[in-house]
C-alpha cells in the first residue's frame, strides 16, 4: 500500500516584483512538514531583487528551481509551470501569499478520496491574520456556486487548492485576461465529470491583502469582468447562461444595496443633533458676515 510520502507535489510560484514578500512566501514552502516536493520559481520579468532571492533559495535547497522569462503575465507564467511540472499534484502559490507548515501533509491525507483538496484560508493584513474575505463553509464548492456567486460572496483563492495534475490535463489559464483568469480555470476544472473534491475546514493558506497587487487595479478588473462574462456566455450551454445571468443580477442587487445604504447613512447623518447644531451655527455665522 502506498503511503502519503510516496506522493510528489509541484509547487508553482509566479514571481513578479514581490521582493517585499517573496522571502516569507518561500520560507513557508521550505517549512512544510511534507518533504517530497519541487518548487518552480518563475521570474516573470521582475525589475526588483526577485532574482537574487530566488537564486539564494535554489543554492541552499535543491528542491527549488529557478526560471526566468520576459514579462508575460501571471496566466502564461502559471501555464509554463504546469508544462514543466513533474509532480503528481499541483500547488499554486502567488509570491506574496503563504501556506501553513502542515498544508501539504494534511491535504495529502485525503489523496485517496479526492483529486481536488481544498483548505480554508485566512487574510494576512500587515502582521495580523484576519477572517477571510469570503466564507468557504457557507456552501458547497461546486461548479454552480463558483459560476453564480464568484466575487459576490464566494471565491476560491488559488493557493487553497491542491489538485491532481492528471485532472488538470490540458486545461490551462486563459492568457488574454489579467483578472478573473482563475475563475475561468476553476470553472473548467469543476465542470469535469471525474472531479472529486474534499474540503478541509482549517486555515492552512493565507491570502495577503496587498493594495499594490494586480487584482486591485480596478479599471482592468472591471473590463476583464465584462470580457470574462462574455467569454463564459459564448463557451457554455443554456443552463450555464442562466447561472451567469443570475450572477450578474446578484452583482446589480449588491451595488444597489451599497448605494441604498450610503443614502440611508447620509440621511441619518442629516438627522443627528450634531449636524443640526453645525448647520445652525453655520447659518448664524453667515448672517453675521452680512
Amino acid at each position: 500500500m502506498s503511503s502519503v510520502l510516496d506522493k510528489k507535489i509541484s509547487i508553482i510560484v509566479p514571481c513578479y516584483n514581490q521582493e517585499k514578500f517573496l522571502e516569507e512566501t518561500l520560507l513557508s514552502i521550505s517549512n512544510q512538514t511534507f518533504l517530497d516536493w519541487e518548487c518552480l520559481l518563475i521570474n516573470d520579468g521582475s525589475t526588483d531583487k526577485t532574482e537574487d532571492i530566488c537564486k539564494k533559495w535554489v543554492s541552499k535547497d535543491p528542491r527549488f528551481s529557478y526560471y526566468k522569462q520576459d514579462n508575460q503575465g501571471v496566466t502564461k507564467t502559471r501555464d509554463f509551470g504546469l508544462d514543466i511540472a513533474s509532480g503528481e499534484w499541483i500547488q499554486f502559490i502567488d509570491a506574496d501569499d503563504i501556506i501553513d507548515p502542515f498544508k501539504l501533509e494534511i491535504s495529502l491525507q485525503y489523496s485517496s478520496q479526492a483529486n481536488v483538496i481544498i483548505c480554508n484560508f485566512g487574510m494576512l493584513v500587515g502582521n495580523h491574520i484576519e477572517p477571510p474575505f469570503c466564507d468557504l463553509t457557507s456552501s458547497e464548492i461546486s461548479f454552480e456556486n463558483l459560476l453564480s456567486r464568484w466575487d459576490i460572496d464566494f471565491n476560491l483563492p488559488i493557493h487553497c487548492v491542491l489538485i491532481k495534475k492528471e485532472l488538470i490535463g490540458n486545461t490551462r489559464f486563459k492568457t488574454n485576461f489579467k483578472a478573473n483568469e482563475d475563475w475561468i480555470f476553476w470553472l473548467e476544472i469543476f465542470n469535469k465529470k471525474e472531479i472529486l473534491t474534499k474540503f478541509i475546514n482549517q486555515q492552512l493558506a493565507f491570502y495577503r491583502y496587498n493594495p499594490e497587487g494586480a487584482s486591485k487595479q480596478f479599471n482592468s478588473v472591471f473590463q476583464d469582468n465584462f470580457d470574462v462574462n462574455q467569454y463564459i456566455f459564448d463557451q457554455y450551454d443554456e443552463s450555464v447562461k442562466q447561472l451567469l445571468f443570475k450572477r450578474i443580477n446578484y452583482q446589480n442587487l449588491s451595488l444597489r444595496k451599497i448605494n441604498h445604504d450610503q443614502k440611508n447613512y447620509i440621511q441619518q447623518l442629516r438627522n443627528t443633533k450634531v449636524l443640526k447644531f453645525y448647520l445652525a451655527l453655520k447659518k448664524m455665522i453667515y448672517s453675521l458676515k452680512k
